[in-house]
């Protein structure tokens, strides 16, 4: 139930993100990339290896702190 869930999730957020683009052209390209990656995203919880999903699903969480990380310096530095 969980996996159809994000599967629709990321369905809906594609489509916003199409929406976005269609409204206002000047954000294609972050369009296409939130495209890939919610795409990608929501077909890991599709692997039929459970070792193998574990492992995606930590790196996404490291991945995701770190660009809080990395946000939060940037912030601090002035760059953001």
């Amino acid at each position: 139930m969980i996996r159809e869930l994000v599967f629709f999730g990321g369905a809906t957020y594609l489509v916003i993100a199409l929406v976005q683009w269609l409204q206002n052209q000047t954000v294609r390209g972050e369009t296409v990339v939130l495209a890939a990656a919610l795409m990608a995203l929501s077909l890991v919880h599709r692997a039929s290896n459970e070792e193998r999903l574990k492992r995606l699903e930590t790196a996404g969480l490291w991945l995701a702190v770190a660009l809080f990380v990395g946000y939060a310096l940037a912030k601090a530095g002035g760059y953001a």
